[in-house]
């Protein structure tokens, strides 16, 4: 069976592209219904519909951002990471209101607590002699007492506003008069807050509406303070310069992203190449943008400023903060990644979905696999290829040019054999296909195997190579292999370790172990083995000898003071003191030597027998490639030793399509 991939892709786009929503929700854009509700005991941030209401299936739910924009009315807040609390600055126009109390003396004043007792200091705030100078010094650097209008603008806010009183939090501190003694009244019923222009406003606490007092001479009251903006939106916007109006030294001014000095007698304000900040923790709130003074720098602020909370009410939801989406873990909040920004968060709503990445012409798939995207596989689509037993076993599908195939152990890509041959399929079990060359411009064949196209050899038609045949030959396409080393090797030359006397050793020093003939050479070459008893090294040198054929049988050839004589098969052999020559005419005579043991005379001369060959007779190369039977075991005479033998009717492949033993 074979799958089109146009057809997948068609699906697909089909899928990505059929919904309603915008696409473009990794943005700013927020769902009509995700509205903050404001009742008493909601966190900031949670959603206005009930947590089981919330359709959240098909595009990431959004929650509004608690930042409120600086206008003509603003509430700026300062972060102490100490107490982990916020003080709030309340901005009417162009004057801005410190909400907290003020419970320390100035230098040099006159000021006291209500009824002399410190503990109403830190409750409702100091009370300031109305004639005393240094009471203006009690504000906070900037500030100032404010004006009567002043607190006429307030109140025009308060109407407007509601979140003032909460914020302001304007204690009845009440008031004390020093005459000859100290009288204290009104506490926890009026609140005194004494003006720069010698009045007094007052405000009763069962009493909505604000009024308005001389201030007595002899009297003390509490303060609260104004100054101007730490910043503005524009350079419009900036306040008169004139530094008897307490205007401070430096002015953000937003949209330049820089501070504006006032020159009083030099034009006024002009850029001072700063960005500075003259409060540790306030921040400031421009177009979605909330910039934090840390460092003595304005700086855009983090998502930990933020006045939205993570909780587990807000579970997976996002937030749009400083030009940068975050997701809601229910624990903290995280920067979305690239690839969620494009296609949403992977939670447990949403696990089993694929989506698609489309970047030019190339398509990426991905699929939501329980918390965590990661690229899709074939199984996500057109389902799993996990065993033998799947319905897409041996299937075929090609997608993005691309072939792939079910082999029961996940789908894969066509090996480069397959894509040369075509896909191994059972059909094609054990079919041959003629490939490359290798080095040495030798055609190499392949076959078809269970796991696909592999190298034709020895060892993929005669079967596996283990402990159970260990050491049997095998005749393979007219050549002997061996079962060694878990693979059958060309048998070459096969190791006899039975023998002691056709081997270097150091009994043997001088000794003839071998000979190499080439009909074309005038001479021989002749193996001998050399013993150095001082280092303990053996070394196989070749000597030059005549040549040895059998009319040359019995001749004798001296070599040093070593003399040794002809075979008359092609070798030179040793004298031995208590064993006869060893030439053609007995050659498979078995004699018994005090130094070697039980020998057999072959070709090459005296040499120890095996086992089998005790048993079967001795292998020689008159009798090689004959067979000896016992039982269900089939022996061979190959190179001088009887060698079990596996026999071609046992092997793996026996040239037939579709068989497989």
């Amino acid at each position: 069976m074979r799958f089109s991939w146009l057809g997948l892709i068609a699906c697909l786009v089909l899928w990505a592209c059929g919904s309603d929503e915008p696409s473009n929700y990794g943005g700013t854009t927020k769902p009509a219904d995700a509205e903050l509700i404001e009742d008493e005991g909601d966190e900031p941030g949670e959603k206005s519909e009930p947590e089981e209401k919330r359709d959240t299936t098909d595009k990431e739910y959004y929650i509004k951002s608690n930042l409120e924009a600086t206008g003509d009315f603003s509430v700026d807040s300062v972060y102490d990471k100490n107490t982990s609390s916020y003080t709030y600055r309340i901005r009417t126009g162009n004057i801005v209101w410190y909400s907290q109390r003020v419970t320390k003396k100035a230098m040099g004043d006159e000021s006291i607590c209500y009824g002399e007792q410190d503990s109403n200091c830190s409750d409702y705030g100091r009370l300031f002699l109305a004639t005393d100078f240094h009471t203006e010094f009690a504000c906070p650097d900037s500030t100032r007492l404010p004006s009567t209008r002043e607190w006429n603008l307030l109140e025009s806010y308060r109407a407007k506003y509601a979140v003032i009183d909460t914020l302001m939090a304007l204690e009845y501190g009440g008031t004390c008069e020093k005459d000859s003694v100290l009288k204290c009244s009104g506490i926890d019923t009026t609140g005194y807050y004494l003006t720069a222009d010698g009045k007094v406003y007052v405000r009763k606490k069962d009493s909505e509406k604000a009024s308005f007092i001389k201030a007595k001479d002899s009297s003390f009251y509490n303060i609260r303070c104004v100054g101007y903006p730490d910043f503005v939106e524009s350079k419009k916007e900036l306040p008169p310069c004139d530094t008897a109006l307490y205007v401070p030294a430096r002015i953000y001014v937003f949209s330049e992203k820089e501070n504006y000095r006032c020159y009083p007698g030099n034009g006024g304000w002009h850029p001072d190449f700063s960005e500075s900040c003259p409060e540790g923790g306030k921040s400031i709130v421009y177009h979605d943008t909330m910039m934090i003074c840390l460092s003595n720098i304005w700086q855009l602020a983090d998502i930990d400023y933020s006045p939205d909370s993570c909780t587990a009410k807000t579970k997976d939801s996002l937030v749009w903060f400083n030009g940068i989406n975050y997701y809601c873990t229910g624990e903290s909040w995280r920067r979305l990644t690239p690839l969620e920004d494009s296609i949403g968060v992977c939670n447990q709503r949403k696990a089993g979905v694929n989506d698609t990445v489309f970047s030019g012409v190339d398509i990426e798939l991905y699929h939501c696999d329980s918390n965590e995207w990661r690229e899709a596989v074939f199984d996500d689509y057109v389902g799993r290829c996990d065993d033998s037993s799947t319905v897409h076993m041996n299937d075929t599908i090609e997608f993005k040019y691309v072939r792939y195939i079910c082999r029961g152990k996940g789908w894969t890509r066509y090996t480069d054999l397959e894509e040369r041959f075509g896909v191994c399929t059972p059909e094609k079990l054990f079919m041959l296909e003629n490939g490359t060359y290798d080095i040495e411009n030798r055609k190499m064949e392949f076959l078809c195997d269970t796991s696909g196209w592999v190298k034709y050899t020895a060892t993929t038609v005669i079967g596996k190579c283990d402990a159970s045949n260990a050491g049997s030959v095998a005749l393979y396409r007219d050549l002997y292999y061996e079962c060694s080393f878990s693979r059958w090797n060309y048998a070459e030359r096969l190791q006899n370790t039975y023998d002691s006397v056709l081997v270097c050793s150091p009994k043997n020093d001088g000794h003839v172990i071998n000979a190499e003939d080439n009909p074309l050479e005038p001479y021989m070459k002749v193996v001998q083995c050399h013993y150095n008893s001082v280092t303990d090294k053996l070394m196989s040198l070749l000597t030059a000898f005549p040549k040895c054929y059998k009319e040359d049988e019995g001749k004798v050839h001296s070599e040093g003071s070593r003399q040794f004589y002809c075979g008359g098969a092609g070798y030179w052999h040793d004298y031995f003191d208590d064993l006869p020559l060893c030439t053609t005419r007995n050659i498979g005579e078995l004699a018994t030597s005090k130094d070697y043991g039980r020998v057999a005379c072959t070709e090459r001369g005296w040499r120890n027998i095996s086992d089998l060959e005790a048993k079967y007779g001795v292998c020689s190369k008159r009798n090689e490639y004959t067979f000896k039977e016992d039982g269900e075991e089939r022996f061979i005479c190959l190179q001088e030793n009887w060698r079990r033998y596996k026999d071609p009717s046992t092997f793996r492949i026996q040239g037939k399509a579709g068989e497989d033993k």
